[in-house]
């Protein structure tokens, strides 16, 4: 599948994990700061926070990785094929097992120089992502005109995920800087994926198994359209939760001397 212009990926995990000892009652205690240059380092302290924050940040406010809530999303299927034509409505979604199964691959772009813009980049890998919904689909699947509602599972094999943050440093009235994310986008790759819907057709048994065959077998047809969305709600979430953290943790303070 071609990459998709979106949102997963969560580069800010690597930027937290080099908050100094100055902030100690932010810092992570479990985590070490590294100098600006070592990329390496990043990439060991990003891939220890998945591990060891899943549920949050002791002493800090906001949510933690598993879920990951994505709201609300809207997907209209159209113009791809004839057999998959309708309108899905994604409600108290959540994203599972990023920080179970994702693998950090590179982590680059900081630098000690605050006087310019930062275009911050992190590659990470997942064998498998699950999305969770409440569904509400209206439309045609197959030849079948479909008005329904349920559970909506989508499993998401093979994931890679590149982000990029655009941030500008802001010098504030305690002497401090601080970043402000200006923009956030994800590219995602994703092998293959896996729909499961209760209720389709009233749980008639025989019409359900056969229009989840069918879907899964056009994976590759739906992802054009489900995809983006999906990755969209993502980098809306992971950019309030990385801004969040950054307006009480100085981007001056992150690093040790090299």
């Amino acid at each position: 599948m071609q990459p998709t212009d979106v949102s997963v990926s969560m580069l800010w995990i690597g930027v937290l994990c080099l908050v100094p000892y100055s902030v100690s009652d932010l810092f992570p205690s479990l985590l070490n700061r590294c100098t600006a240059e070592d990329e390496s380092c990043h990439v060991a302290q990003a891939q220890k926070f998945f591990e060891a924050f899943k549920k949050g940040i002791p002493g800090l406010q906001g949510s933690g990785l598993e879920p990951i809530d994505l709201g609300t999303l809207r997907v209209e299927s159209g113009g791809h094929s004839e057999s998959l034509q309708f309108k899905l409505v994604m409600s108290d979604a959540q994203l599972f097992n990023l920080a179970n199964s994702a693998v950090v691959k590179s982590l680059k772009g900081f630098t000690k120089d605050l006087t310019k813009p930062l275009k911050l980049t992190m590659v990470l890998d997942a064998p498998e992502l699950v999305v969770r919904a409440k569904y509400d689909v209206n439309g045609k699947l197959l030849i079948l005109p479909i008005v329904s509602e349920g559970d909506l599972t989508i499993r998401l094999n093979e994931v890679q995920l590149k982000s990029r943050i655009m941030v500008e440093p802001e010098k504030r009235s305690d002497g401090h800087t601080y970043l402000n994310i200006t923009d956030y986008k994800t590219i995602t790759k994703i092998k293959g994926g896996h729909f499961d819907m209760t209720n389709l057709f009233n749980d008639n048994v025989e019409l359900r198994e056969s229009t989840l065959k069918v879907l899964n077998q056009e994976w590759n047809t739906l992802a054009v359209d489900v995809q983006p969305k999906l990755n969209e709600a993502c980098s809306k979430a992971f950019r309030s939760i990385l801004q969040n953290l950054w307006k009480n943790i100085p981007y001056d303070e992150f690093f040790i001397s090299g």
